[in-house]
């Protein structure tokens, strides 16, 4: 699968480097491989650092991060506000089982996926967070040949609208580590101004993930 996948960035930046394609087109072949790897991806793990901007407000904060597929994901608070917190997302409910840190750590609530208190201060939810879900906010512009790709390690995707897909977002760019996986996500407003940002470390993909092990201690009623 590796090798698969470095095949396909080998041809994709051959390809841009040599004009054959224009950057729209460049940037479809691109997503079409990276939309490839994500079809192979099971379940990951890794550090996730995580900015949001509204107005004048900021909120910083770094999270220890599960994902398994169809939708499931655990996010625990390591820094920043709410630190000790802990939270999973049933896609199939769609509802979130969580609990604060220190004191309170054992009142599990269960919760409305977009809760403000499992929710960023923009409004962002658990599950958009994901690798699929990054890859559903830029087809609007892969669609519409609004992208580019950027040569160099690593590999940069980068787009912009003068009519917004999502909200306040204008423009968008992705960074991709040698998995093809996005290891950094950055939305930015009409005038420029960084207002999110997602940035993954330590990516661990296909290590076996269970159920088990990403609902532990907030499974829902009736799960084993």
């Amino acid at each position: 699968m590796k090798n698969h996948r470095f095949c396909g960035l080998v041809m994709v930046l051959l390809l841009i480097g040599a004009g054959v394609l224009k950057a729209q087109e460049g940037a479809q072949v691109f997503y079409g491989q990276v939309f490839q790897v994500w079809q192979g991806v099971r379940d990951y793990t890794c550090t996730m650092d995580s900015y949001n901007r509204l107005g004048d407000k900021e909120e910083y904060k770094t999270y220890e991060y599960w994902y398994l597929k169809p939708g499931y994901v655990r996010m625990k608070v390591i820094k920043g506000k709410g630190k000790g917190g802990v939270a999973f997302y049933d896609p199939h409910r769609n509802k979130v089982r969580g609990h604060k840190g220190g004191f309170f750590s054992f009142v599990v609530l269960t919760l409305s996926p977009t809760d403000k208190r499992v929710t960023s201060i923009r409004g962002v939810r658990m599950d958009e967070t994901t690798f699929g879900h990054i890859l559903s906010q830029l087809k609007p512009y892969v669609d519409h040949g609004q992208c580019g790709v950027g040569l160099g390690t690593p590999v940069t995707l980068s787009c912009k609208s003068s009519t917004p897909y999502h909200g306040d977002i204008f423009s968008e760019k992705i960074v991709f580590d040698s998995q093809l996986f996005p290891v950094v996500w950055e939305r930015y407003g009409k005038d420029g101004t960084l207002l999110y940002r997602l940035e993954c470390k330590d990516v661990q993909i296909n290590k076996g993930l269970t159920y088990q092990k990403i609902s532990k201690g907030l499974a829902f009623k009736g799960d084993k």
